[in-house]
């Protein structure tokens, strides 16, 4: 009597994955790790768009080489992080193999951070930044690709902005889902946001400090989605995924001197109004020129402890939805601002030109 298949093997049969996870579907967007048979060869990563991209050109994107000896600091704990995460969704786990390994695209990002991190880390500090990198939510390294990518996200920007940022938030402190965070911890967001643009600092500088994996809402659990047309290209998300990814495609940024923003619009196109994420941060002074309105509406979010100061600017400690782009630009910036221009994505393109605010 043949025996029955249990739930996973049939979550698997129903969806046949090649490598980590990657969907056996047409030309879908996912990673390529091309490891060399060489002892001493490089490890490149690669994005490859697949029907995302615009032109054949730009459908592949070089994001980082490690060293060999940086990848083998790494490459037996992400196989298992990945393996545990594709064995619960009921997918077909993989090993690291010599030539090219297809990398789900969320799992991709996943690994670019921590590649970023330990690209020029001493290799004594690597085991530091696994740790970090295990106790971040997947969310939030889609969150740190997304913001990394933007302006830093190829092989030629090592040792610039967000990657240096990078180096120093997940090698410089161990975090543990034990130690409790006070009221002004920074989160991952907030640190990176301040540190991007910045010289590294020590590591006993508590800018660099990690959040808990505590502090993170955890997404549900479980494998519940349906391949579609428009949405082949990972089979790791459930309806939580999909909450974080509009947010993650749709992710604007707005700087105002020190002040460092990211949020999404939320509702109709032509009068969306903006929810400004958790980490962000705003400047504490504020122009004469301020409407009234914003003024008082900057002080409730004071009172209410949705600002709390920071040294030289606020840092939000939740998320905050506005009723407009502009009434958040405005006070994040402190002075003035045309919200449709200000957000802008990560391609640099701002809202107006997004087609937001038509009537």
């Amino acid at each position: 009597m043949a025996k029955a298949k249990t739930s996973t093997e049939q979550a698997a049969a129903k969806h046949p994955t090649l490598g980590f996870g990657v969907p056996a579907s047409s030309d879908p967007h996912h990673f390529k790790v091309i490891i060399p048979k060489a002892n001493s060869g490089k490890i490149e990563i690669r994005e490859h768009l697949g029907l995302q991209a615009q032109s054949e050109e730009l459908s592949v994107i070089d994001r980082v080489i490690l060293d060999r000896p940086c990848w083998s600091a790494i490459r037996a704990e992400v196989q298992r992080a990945f393996n545990a995460r594709l064995k619960s969704y009921g997918l077909k786990t993989s090993s690291w193999q010599v030539g090219e390994n297809v990398v789900d695209r969320l799992l991709g990002k996943e690994l670019c951070v921590l590649a970023w991190a330990v690209e020029g880390m001493d290799i004594d500090n690597i085991p530091v930044a696994i740790r970090n990198w295990l106790a971040l939510q997947p969310e939030e390294r889609w969150w740190l690709f997304g913001m990394t990518a933007m302006s830093t996200g190829g092989i030629e920007d090592r040792d610039v902005g967000w990657r240096i940022a990078l180096r120093h938030a997940l090698g410089d402190i161990v975090q543990t889902e034990q130690v409790e965070r006070s009221q002004t911890s920074n989160t991952t967001a907030s640190v990176l946001l301040k540190s991007a643009d910045t010289e590294p600092q020590p590591s006993n500088d508590e800018n660099t400090e990690l959040p808990t994996t505590n502090d993170v809402k955890e997404s549900s659990p479980g494998y519940e989605v349906s391949v579609t047309e428009n949405d082949t290209d990972s089979l790791l998300a459930n309806e939580s995924t999909h909450q974080i990814l509009s947010i993650e495609n749709d992710l604007f940024l707005f700087e105002a001197k020190q002040a460092k923003a990211a949020g999404h619009p939320v509702g109709e196109m032509s009068k969306p109004e903006f929810l400004v994420t958790k980490g962000s941060t705003a400047n504490i002074a504020q122009a004469k020129s301020l409407r009234p309105a914003i003024r008082e509406l900057r002080q409730k979010l004071v009172d209410d402890g949705v600002f709390v100061k920071d040294g030289d600017i606020y840092s939000f400690t939740r998320e905050y939805q506005f009723k407009s782009p502009s009434a958040a630009a405005c006070v994040i910036a402190g002075n003035p601002r045309s919200g449709m221009d200000a957000w802008r994505d990560l391609k640099g393109r701002s809202l107006k030109e997004l087609g937001f605010g038509k009537k």
